[in-house]
């Protein structure tokens, strides 16, 4: 089957199973109803990796494709030329620079890189360069694929890294008050916290690539580096955006963990109920619940044991999504998978539930990367080390609550 035909047998199957569910309806799920259930589940587990395989397939199919893009239209005969875009000076001149370095280009390519440096806020690191509108697009395109927090919450950019301070309120227990005629109202302040979003400078490590890769010019060494560096730096960000403790030496961005502070606990430190899901959805204050943004957090393991979790009346809290009509829910709530999120333990915080449009990622546009020569030398390599910076808070302390392990 072709990749489309994969995708219209899951959504026609994710729709058959939605079906049922809706015509069953409250009522108690017979052995059959069970039993095709569970047989168009595990054919729906089938053709989402099958589709996931696809999926890899034609990633790197258009990956070899934009790498000999350059050589194929050099190929071309009498093809009519126009003149190249400030970015793709940018980005050409870039490219000269990792594989040469400053010493090895032309003057107006050297001249291009310096003001692409002059453009950075960041004087201090002597030696690196901002990178271009190009790389930095691709380096958080591959970013992406780490972290389903970053993708349902608010995404906050900033040119420069300056300390902002961040107000964060929870105003569930303010009420207006009834009044008589001619009586006096009375005072009810406003509670404020103040919490500091900064600039967490995070780096991809040192990436060494041999000088044999580096001139070869059919390779493209841009795209090789921002795949690299975006897979570190996606990984480091979205385990520091669940994680991050706010304390430490450096100090560490506060995540989503220690930021969230109301809880509901579990029997068990071991596994949980339906009820206790549906408990958590109940703890948050309806307000937030009717939010667009509202949503269950859990990594994959909980995932699992969530789709195989049925009712009281054996109906499956797990629904498939069906592209274009409606998202993947658990107890019809959609939810995001975050691998950065405990399993269920000991007082683990292993699932939140709200409105995640109160949790602010704040990151800096520039990306600073280092070209090290003389250091890797010896081995005839050079070495790349890239710098973002990032933070987060959570800046409606109500608006999130998260499902903890029994304490024992």
């Amino acid at each position: 089957m072709k990749l489309h035909e994969l995708k219209q047998a899951y959504n026609e199957l994710a729709r058959n199973m939605r079906n049922l569910h809706d015509k069953i309806g409250d009522n108690t799920w017979t052995d059959e109803q069970r039993s095709q259930w569970s047989e168009w589940k595990q054919k729906l587990d089938g053709l989402d990796e099958q589709i996931k395989r696809e999926e890899a397939l034609r990633d790197a199919d258009q990956r070899f494709v934009e790498e000999n893009e350059e050589e194929h239209r050099e190929n071309l005969d009498n093809e009519e030329r126009g003149g190249q875009s400030i970015d793709e000076q940018r980005a050409q001149a870039f490219d000269a620079f990792i594989r040469q370095g400053m010493q090895e280009i032309s003057p107006e390519q050297r001249q291009i890189i310096r003001e692409m440096r002059a453009q950075g806020t960041s004087p201090d690191e002597k030696g690196g360069y901002t990178v271009p509108v190009e790389m930095l697009n691709m380096i958080h395109e591959s970013m992406k694929d780490y972290g389903g927090l970053a993708s349902v919450a608010q995404i906050l950019n900033t040119d420069s890294g300056h300390t902002i301070d961040w107000p964060t309120s929870d105003g569930t227990a303010e009420e207006g008050e009834l009044l008589g005629e001619n009586t006096e109202a009375t005072e009810g302040d406003v509670t404020f916290g103040m919490a500091s979003l900064g600039a967490k400078k995070l780096s991809s490590k040192v990436i060494r690539v041999s000088n044999e890769l580096l001139n070869d010019s059919g390779i493209n060494i841009q795209a090789f580096l921002s795949s690299r560096i975006g897979q570190r730096l996606g990984r480091g960000e979205a385990k520091y955006l669940v994680q991050g403790t706010g304390t430490g030496t450096p100090e560490q961005p506060t995540g989503l963990q220690a930021s969230v502070t109301g809880t509901t606990t579990a029997a068990s430190s071991s596994e949980f109920t339906w009820q206790e899901v549906n408990g958590l959805i109940h703890s948050i204050d309806p307000a937030y619940r009717r939010a667009a943004n509202f949503r269950l957090g859990f990594n994959d393991n909980t995932l699992k044991m969530l789709t195989e979790m049925e009712d009281l009346q054996g109906r499956p809290l797990w629904l498939p999504a069906v592209s274009g009509a409606a998202p993947a829910t658990v107890l019809n709530v959609p939810y995001f998978v975050d691998q950065g999120i405990a399993d269920i333990g000991v007082n683990n915080k292993f699932m939140y539930g709200g409105d995640f449009n109160q949790f602010i990622i704040r990151r800096v546009r520039y990306m600073v990367l280092k070209r090290l020569v003389e250091r890797y030398a010896e081995f005839d390599q050079t070495g790349f080390l890239a710098f973002h910076r990032f933070d987060c808070v959570l800046q409606d302390t109500a608006a999130i609550k998260a499902l903890q392990g029994a304490a024992t």
